[in-house]
């Protein structure tokens, strides 16, 4: 999967013809230049798909926020912070969380260090699963719709259809991830005893 070829997608369901290149200079071109990537990472932000996210440890800053005790510099390609992670904890399981806001590219919190789950800025259509690029496709869709078609219409309809695919994006990933089992024996008997 290419850049053309997500726009491409996006311009079939507006019923224009496809491009070669972004950089042809046509109207539909030049339109899907202006818009692709904020198209994406809005669709990036609008879920947690999966091949977006990552984890790092984050680098501790001198200030201190008024509010929390501590700061942190978030990395270059975050676009939406997740949930933290306590130090020496095997993963991001915590059920009480972990108390934070992200402000002005920073993330404040309580704790002394930051393991961060996020949503990374993914620009490689390479990496983009299927589910993903039809998102993308509708959203990028409505964003072309004015500027390519004039049609405030279709901006409408593409974005009620991107909404749709969101939904359904979350529901599939539902049953993508398998929590750990519980360490309370009476839990276990009830949930794998029948087996």
């Amino acid at each position: 999967m290419t850049q053309v070829e997500i726009v491409n997608i996006a311009l079939a369901r507006l019923g224009e013809s496809p491009i070669q290149s972004l950089n042809e200079g046509t109207v539909p071109a030049n339109m899907a230049k202006v818009f692709y990537d904020p198209a994406r990472r809005a669709t990036l932000r609008d879920f947690n798909w999966n091949f977006s996210l990552t984890t790092a440890r984050l680098a501790k800053l001198v200030e201190t926020p008024v509010d929390f005790r501590c700061a942190f510099s978030l990395p270059a390609d975050c676009l939406k912070a997740i949930r933290l992670r306590r130090e020496g904890a095997p993963d991001f399981s915590d059920p009480s969380g972990i108390r934070f806001a992200v402000r002005g590219g920073l993330l404040c919190t309580d704790e002394e260090a930051a393991f961060l789950e996020y949503v990374a800025d993914v620009d490689d259509p390479a990496r983009f699963d299927d589910k993903f690029v039809e998102a993308f496709s509708y959203k990028l869709a409505s964003e072309l719709a004015m500027p390519v078609k004039g049609s405030s219409e279709l901006m409408a309809n593409y974005m009620n259809v991107y909404s749709a695919k969101i939904s359904q994006a979350a529901a599939l990933t539902a049953g993508e991830s398998c929590a750990a089992p519980s360490d309370n024996p009476y839990v276990e008997a009830r949930v794998y005893g029948d087996r």
